[in-house]
């Protein structure tokens, strides 16, 4: 049995595969291409950033980076999915994406 808030999705995203992989590419198709391509784990990081409630000091301190360099990752970030990360609209769909990407083994 799982209670609602009991499991990491929410019951907020849908079961299907396909469905969820489709979300990823739409939202984060270019970021985890880039991620890919150059080692950059700008995911990682707006995902840190997003599980700190947006606080740019407590995330860069837990990927043990300075905070220029984890606002120069949300600014590259936010042009490859061009979504700007100061909106609330654009979090609430990169979020979704995000859980999404981890329930595939997309990330760590």
């Amino acid at each position: 049995m799982v209670r609602y808030g009991d499991d990491s999705l929410g019951r907020r995203l849908p079961d299907d595969p396909a469905v969820l992989t489709a979300l990823v590419e739409h939202v984060l198709g270019e970021v985890l291409r880039h991620d890919e391509a150059h080692d950059s784990q700008l995911l990682v990081s707006v995902r840190t950033w997003m599980e700190r409630d947006r606080r740019t000091e407590t995330a860069a301190a837990a990927l043990h980076i300075q905070p220029d360099t984890l606002a120069y990752r949300l600014r590259r970030f936010g042009a490859l999915t061009d979504r700007d990360m100061a909106s609330t609209g654009a979090r609430a769909e990169v979020w979704p994406a995000i859980q999404a990407a981890g329930a595939l083994g997309l990330t760590d």
